[in-house]
């Protein structure tokens, strides 16, 4: 999946966690993303680093 980018609902559904959770971990840098415009994004390679 190159250059594939996953919304923060996206993430969420996925790790089935809360929005807040996800916002916190970009927050303290423990997982990466870029904003694009109001909206952060998350690079598609940290789902499949974690399972």
């Amino acid at each position: 999946m190159e250059n594939y980018y996953m919304t923060v609902k996206e993430f969420c559904e996925r790790m089935q966690v809360s929005p807040s959770t996800v916002y916190r971990m970009i927050k303290n840098h423990m997982i990466p993303a870029v904003k694009f415009g109001r909206y952060w994004k998350i690079p598609g390679s940290v789902f499949e680093n974690i399972h």
